[in-house]
């Protein structure tokens, strides 16, 4: 008896970490670079601070996959709107130095989409933390 509820707390154990890893946040915070996603469900969100002059290298990896992906919008240092790509895919960009938002609504996007927004974020946080590496 004892082995089976061992057993059904190990199962339980399980199956909350599995979630857990489902429905989860990321945070890369050093200095003075923040960096938070939110991945769930519905919605993909990523906050990022940082210091001003890196605003460029942001915005550059930004606007290199827009282009990729045919689309005529170009990220600013003062951007704020929902940019939609060539295959249908919306995604909210807001930018001022030192802080981005991106949010995609996996609902409403065709998963392609959401991957290469996804994908365009993990760059980006790799172009901050390789930054942060150098200090």
């Amino acid at each position: 008896m004892k082995k089976r509820n061992l057993l059904y707390a190990a199962l339980i154990v399980s199956i909350v970490l599995a979630l857990n890893s489902c429905f989860h946040d990321h945070d890369f915070d050093h200095h003075n670079i923040s960096v938070r996603i939110n991945d769930d469900e519905d919605v993909y969100r990523m906050r990022a601070y940082y210091d001003d002059d890196l605003t460029g290298e942001v915005q550059r990896v930004i606007n290199t996959h827009l282009k990729q992906h045919h689309s005529n919008a170009l990220v600013r240092w003062n951007t704020e709107k929902e940019i939609t790509l060539d295959d249908g895919t919306v995604v909210y960009i807001k930018t001022k130095p030192g802080r981005l938002k991106v949010k995609i609504d996996k609902t409403e996007n065709p998963e392609e989409g959401y991957e290469r927004v996804r994908e365009m974020c993990d760059e980006i946080k790799d172009v901050l933390a390789s930054r942060e590496d150098n200090e």
